[in-house]
């Protein structure tokens, strides 16, 4: 006994035809004569090469061995197949006219294992009326559906241009804002430079002076040699001199200043 359901098989055989008309339970004619019913049934979307494809499915053995309807299938499609999981039916088992169609083991696909002639026969009249009365949707008319079709488009043409407009104006005004404050922190830093610039002119005059050109490797290393040679040149007793100096003059400056007062309150009498 399989485990793989005939509604199973059916999915499996749309599957197949995907690019097909294909129909389930189909009737070669209405319910109330003697009517004869498919378990499924393709045709082939070709005006060159037309075929008709009746399948009939068996998950028992038992089902199989008791089935005596299927030889009048054959007038309704060009080619005919048994279709069961592995096992329920032997090739050879089969007449010359029929096809078997096996589930593969993972059960997602079909593969054959019997090749079903191509037979000749009348168009199936009484099934494809049933299909068209019964199965198939016939929509309005064909500039009907072109006029839907285009009316879907342009409407999903218009709400993505729309979303790309939103979406140009959000990134526009982002940029916008990106690109001042950028031109902001541009312009303060060039005014920080020019002020550090105009700061230290002094310090290039003096490396002009010592003949040091900053922009020359280990510029650093030669500007602290030539200060400490400076202070080497400097003998001691002149630094001397010159702090004493610096004290007399402050004293200077004091006396100066009271001197100063003393005037200023000798007039004020």
């Amino acid at each position: 006994m399989s485990t793989i359901a005939a509604h199973h098989i059916v999915e499996l055989l749309a599957q197949k035809h995907s690019k097909d008309v294909f129909v389930s339970e189909c009737k070669d004619g209405p319910s109330s004569g003697g009517m004869l019913k498919m378990d499924g049934w393709a045709m082939k979307r070709s005006w060159a090469n037309p075929c008709f494809y009746g399948y009939e499915i068996k998950v028992s053995r038992s089902d199989f061995m008791s089935d005596t309807k299927w030889p009048g299938y054959l007038n309704l499609c060009n080619e005919f197949y048994f279709v069961c999981p592995n096992g329920v039916i032997k090739p050879e088992e089969l007449s010359k006219d029929v096809g078997l169609l096996i589930v593969a083991k993972t059960g997602t696909r079909l593969f054959t294992k019997k090749k079903a002639p191509y037979r000749n026969i009348e168009t199936p009249d009484g099934l494809l009326l049933y299909i068209l009365m019964c199965r198939a949707k016939v929509v309005k008319s064909t500039y009907y559906v072109e006029q839907e079709e285009n009316k879907d488009y342009w409407s999903r043409w218009l709400a993505d241009k729309n979303a790309k407009l939103d979406l140009g104006t959000s990134c526009s005004r982002k940029l916008r804002k990106s690109y001042e404050e950028q031109v902001y922190n541009a312009q303060r830093d060039l005014k920080i430079m020019k002020a550090e610039m105009e700061a230290y002119k002094p310090v290039k005059e003096i490396c002009k002076e010592l003949k040091l050109n900053p922009h020359a490797w280990r510029f650093e290393e030669s500007f602290r040699k030539q200060i400490e040679n400076l202070q080497q040149l400097t003998p001691p007793e002149v630094l001397e001199a010159c702090n004493s100096l610096e004290t007399a003059l402050d004293n200077f400056k004091k006396l100066i200043s009271v001197k100063s007062d003393k005037d200023q309150s000798v007039k004020s009498v």
